[in-house]
């Protein structure tokens, strides 16, 4: 399965500081001067061509998703500074990543269990980690397992979203922090 586009992820996201006022938390889309493309929470680098992909929703202290045709949620996932956009499943055990994506996120997978896991797609192969910290769209999350596979989507599992409470509002996802 490869990710198709992300223009059309709607992702809303809000804070509170010490009473103040909910302030919006922007998803930039930065696209390089090679092409690639990068998400992330933070401005994006000078020469990059940048748009915001998240709006302020007034909810202080969660994080509402709103899912696409397919009913799919997505957000974005953090590890080492390198923000990459990932599917919400609930029916995965590990958040997954590509080996590529490993790489450019630093998880290296030298130390990592050598594990087989059936999938909907049959039996693969992979190299489970523990990552310190993570940020699951704007929770920061701590000792989560990460399955890296040769070839996939970035899919937020079950060994991060455990750490959060999901509920289902209105069709939308709504995350917030146990």
């Amino acid at each position: 399965m490869k990710i198709q586009t992300w223009s059309s992820v709607v992702l809303f996201a809000a804070t509170t500081l010490a009473g103040q006022p909910a302030l919006a938390q922007a998803i930039q889309k930065c696209t390089q001067s090679d092409g690639s493309i990068v998400y992330q929470q933070d401005v994006c680098p000078a020469g990059s061509n940048a748009k915001t992909m998240s709006f302020d929703q007034s909810t202080p202290s969660s994080l509402t998703l709103v899912g696409n045709g397919n009913h799919q949620y997505s957000t974005t996932l953090t590890i080492n500074g390198i923000t990459v956009p990932g599917y919400v499943d609930t029916g995965a055990t590990y958040v997954t990543i590509s080996m590529d994506t490993a790489n450019r996120m630093h998880v290296s997978t030298d130390d990592a269990q050598l594990r087989r896991m059936q999938t909907a797609n049959g039996v693969i192969g992979t190299a489970n980690k523990t990552v310190s910290v993570m940020k699951v769209g704007k929770f920061v999350l701590y000792n989560v397992e990460v399955a890296i596979v040769a070839n996939s989507p970035t899919l937020i599992g079950m060994s991060a979203l455990s750490q959060l409470k999901f509920a289902n509002e209105n069709g939308n996802l709504v995350l917030s922090k146990r």
